[in-house]
């Protein structure tokens, strides 16, 4: 009896400390050796990346794994089954590279990495021998390179998303092994070498798939009609927008997928009228075709749409789609999200149309052809809406009473809505959640008392309205304010309180008001400012020398002022400009040369109308990415910098929102852009130097600058000939040279710069026949006044014939008019070695010949006695052979 009790105690005693050492190990299973290695391949996991900010304290040897942050284990076995690291928090997130330790995790059937960074590193091919995984995320982790065909070894796998990477694939048939594949996102994935087999490959597994995501894969296009038969019945969720497909919309979409609850084919270039066919899904909750070239009727569209009964959310915006909201508007009252902006609508909304939109929370109409909304003064609107887009709609003329009602928007644009009216009090404290606010081209009156308890604000813009009263308080949290073309007068001390109480603010534009004073210098804390924009105010004193502490500027205006002194060496530290503008205001001192040194990627350099003087510094040559040079107006002298601005040489378009895609940058520089025939921008590539100093000849080397469209040197004291090559020029439409000395004749060549529109020669000193060709004799804005040695068309003088008219300080020729450039080359061009050589040889030559008789009398004596006896035998020879041709020439005369 004692024996049995003593075998069961000990049989507790082992139990119990098996259990205790199971679950220190890991979750307290029974094969606790085996889980002891899961633990320790989770450190090593761990081991493999930087963890700033912490997330992974809890990963401490003797704890229980099972409670680490984000392990999940088997509540019967403790084996780990899943590790969720997911992280969408971009700062301080987990850093390093995917340990293969992880293979370790046999039963491991849930793997999230999504949004860690695995710094570039290319997907490490151990994956495809993980066999129990189920659910496979590595979506936003910062991978790149191929994708390893043995990820078809995943025969298990259910959800696959490897979106937000930089992957790309060569072929798709590594899908066929995924057999139990549920839910796929490609998003991102570069399938554009797959040419025209991705579908096919995708589509073996169309018949399983419930989630497909392909955004902007840049796959080839979209299959009409695709073969075998396609079977995609099950599919509930398609996206394959930001693809750029330029076809119509194929009908399959909407017969064989006919459980689609969720389609998005939005930015692409899909074209014509929406299929008939879009009937039959009856399903569908979500359809977002927004950003193609559609077209059609939108009463035609809403009515073939009207059949869902389940659809919420349809977004229709930036296509071409026409006709009135007005018949068609009420068959929709179900929806949650209706955004039509940004096509050809039309239509008189009044209280009726939107009686029964009682879950309506997004209503975009804005941009369209004319919009009214025609509401009763006391409507009071069944919805509660969260965007309220309604920019360059009839609003007005007086401020829309109904926005009273809407107490939860985070989102409001009545920007160009014909409201000319005071803002009520009650509209600045309206909604607690607004982040973003435009009420910006109205004619709009009445400030509010601040915005400091707008604390979500991030986007406020009231420009070219009417505001009249000192600047406001900002909103603390502001990212972008532009209160520009106002009325708003005093000084700008606020802006400190919005940089002390963070650094978020990254676009300020103040820009035509009635500012004053001295700029604060308290900028050391924007160091995320991207934008600053104070012209045309009265801004008195100097630049800051806090703005040096502003890295991350790109544009700086502060032109049309009253500020004085030296640009501040500080700023030279923003060395990331792109735009630099402190035209009109009283800079003194020469221009400094670190602009050229520091600002590497400067595009726009505008300092016109200052009192720089000195030289143009050579370093403004390093400007390799420079578009615009504007110093005009100034006191500079020397000669013009003979260099090239090899970004004036080659062609450089810009999309209307890939600049930074901000609407303020194309505001702030409209006057150096001009609108492309593809709806982008280009920038002017000018060139101003007019109204200054500068002499000697026009640097050849500006000939190079084919992509020039503006060039001024007027107004200086320019000598010499035109570059007998300025026709290479093709891209110049504007051309003023008037107001100098120059000389000789107009080029020939400038008869072929088809583009040229204005022309200024005058009040130089040209001579000759104007060229004869269409374009000059037929341009409007030609001017070659004040060259009293110019004739021919289309002056009244004519031309002497058979010669060449010129006048008297043109010696050379054509062929050599470029030499009067050049009289300044022989200060700067560096004497040949040979010439130097030479001279050296013949002064010591001359000095020790010379040297020598001079010093020693019998080399004298001697020398003398030598060229007597020369000048003897000399003289002899002259006569002789004289007397010799004489004789001949006597033989040879016939007798008288």
């Amino acid at each position: 009896m004692i024996k049995i009790m003593a075998n069961r105690i000990y049989l507790q005693f082992i139990a119990i400390l098996f259990l205790m050492h199971g679950h220190v190990l890991c979750g307290g299973g029974f094969n606790t050796q085996f889980i002891a290695s899961e633990a320790k391949a989770l450190l090593q996991f761990k081991h493999g990346l930087k963890d700033p900010s912490k997330l992974l304290s809890s990963w401490i040897l003797g704890n229980d794994c099972c409670h680490w942050k984000g392990v999940g284990c088997n509540t019967t076995t403790g084996h780990v089954i899943s590790l969720n690291l997911h992280s969408s928090n971009s700062i301080d997130k987990l850093q390093g590279h995917l340990s293969s330790s992880l293979l370790k995790l046999p039963y491991l059937s849930y793997l999230n990495l999504s949004g860690i960074d695995f710094m570039q590193s290319t997907l490490p091919s151990f994956l495809g021998a993980m066999l129990n995984l189920k659910h496979l995320d590595l979506s936003h982790a910062n991978f790149k390179g191929s994708l390893f065909d043995n990820l078809g070894n995943l025969s298990l796998l259910e959800s696959l998303d490897l979106s937000g990477n930089g992957f790309y694939v060569n072929s798709l048939k590594w899908l066929h092994g995924l057999s139990s594949l549920k839910v796929l996102d490609l998003s991102g994935v570069d399938l554009s070498s797959c040419k025209n087999d991705w579908f096919h490959d995708i589509s073996i597994r169309l018949h399983s798939l419930e989630t497909l995501r392909l955004s902007g894969c840049r796959p080839h296009k979209l299959p009409k009609s695709p073969q075998p038969e396609l079977n995609c019945d099950s599919l509930v969720t398609l996206d394959l927008s930001i693809n750029y497909f330029n076809s119509t919309i194929p009908d399959w979409l909407f017969e064989n997928c006919y459980h689609l609850e969720y389609l998005n084919l939005s930015t692409n270039t899909l074209q014509g009228p929406i299929p008939y066919s879009i009937e039959r899904l009856k399903t569908l909750a979500t359809l977002d075709l927004s950003q193609n070239r559609l077209t059609g009727s939108i009463s035609s569209i809403l009515g073939q749409v009207n059949g869902q009964n389940s659809l919420k959310v349809l977004r229709l915006s930036n296509n071409q789609l026409n006709g009135s909201l007005e018949t068609s508007l009420h068959q929709l009252s179900k929806l949650v999200v209706l955004d039509l902006a940004q096509n050809n609508l039309e239509g008189n909304i009044n209280d009726a149309h939107l009686a029964n939109f009682s879950n309506l929370k997004v209503l975009d109409l804005s941009f369209n052809h004319q919009v009214t909304f025609n509401m009763s003064k006391n409507w009071i609107p069944p919805f509660q809406l969260e965007t309220i887009g309604l920019a360059k709609c009839n609003l007005g003329p007086q401020f829309p009473k109904w926005i009273q009602t809407q107490k939860n928007f985070s989102h409001i644009d009545i920007s160009n809505a014909s409201v000319f009216d005071t803002v009520p009090n009650w509209f600045w404290d309206l909604s607690p959640n607004v982040e973003y606010m435009n009420l910006s081209y109205n004619e709009l009156k009445r400030c509010g008392q601040g915005f400091s308890q707008k604390l979500k604000l991030k986007t406020l813009d009231l420009r070219n309205n009417n505001f009249l009263c000192p600047l406001p308080r900002l909103p603390p949290n502001s990212r972008m304010v532009d209160l520009s073309h106002n009325s708003f007068y005093g000084t700008i001390s606020h802006v400190c309180e919005i940089l002390g109480f963070n650094n978020s603010l990254e676009i300020l534009v103040l820009s035509s008001n009635n500012l004053s004073g001295v700029i604060p210098n308290c900028w050391t804390n924007g160091t995320n400012m991207i934008i600053l924009n104070l012209a045309e105010n009265n801004f008195i004193g100097s630049i800051p020398d806090s703005f040096g502490s502003l890295k991350s500027l790109h544009m700086l205006v502060m032109s049309n002022n009253n500020l004085s002194g030296k640009i501040p060496d500080t700023l030279k530290n923003c060395q990331v400009m792109t735009f630099l503008e402190l035209g009109s205001n009283r800079f003194r001192g020469p221009i400094p040369f670190w602009i050229g040194a520091e600002m590497q990627i400067l595009k726009i350099l505008s300092l016109r109308k200052n009192l720089f003087k000195e030289n143009i510094p050579t370093t403004l040559c390093q400007l390799k990415s420079l578009l615009v040079l504007d110093l005009a107006e100034n006191k500079l002298t020397g000669a013009i910098p003979r260099c090239v601005f090899p970004a004036m040489t080659t062609e450089e378009s810009i999309n209307e929102k890939s600049y930074m895609e901000i609407l303020t940058i194309k505001e702030s520089i409209s006057d150096y852009l001009y609108r492309t025939g593809n709806g982008g921008f280009r920038l002017i590539k000018s060139i101003d130097l007019s109204s200054n100093f500068l002499a000697q000849g026009i640097p050849v080397e500006m000939v190079k600058l084919v992509e020039l469209i503006a060039l001024n040197l007027s107004r200086n004291q320019l000598v010499g000939s035109i570059p007998s090559n300025i026709g290479e020029l093709k891209n110049l439409e504007f051309l003023d040279l008037s107001r100098n000395q120059l000389s000789c004749a107009i080029p020939t060549s400038m008869a072929n710069i088809e583009r040229l529109a204005v022309l200024d020669l005058s009040y130089n000193t040209l001579s000759g026949k104007i060229p004869i060709g269409t374009q000059l004799q037929t341009l409007s804005g030609f001017g070659v006044e004040g060259n009293s040695h110019l004739c021919g068309e289309p002056l009244e003088k004519a031309c002497p014939r058979n010669s060449w008219f010129k006048d008297a300080h043109c010696s050379h020729s054509e062929e050599h008019e470029n030499d009067s450039n050049h009289e300044d080359k022989g200060m700067d061009m560096e004497i040949n070695p040979f010439y130097i050589s030479m001279g050296i040889g013949f002064s010591t030559g001359f000095w020790v010949f010379w040297g020598s008789l001079i010093l020693i009398a019998s080399w004298r004596h001697a020398y003398f006695r030598f060229l007597s006896n020369v000048n003897d035998r000399i003289y002899v020879t002259v006569v002789v052979a004289y007397n010799k041709l004489r004789r001949k020439l006597h033989a040879q005369q016939p007798p008288m």
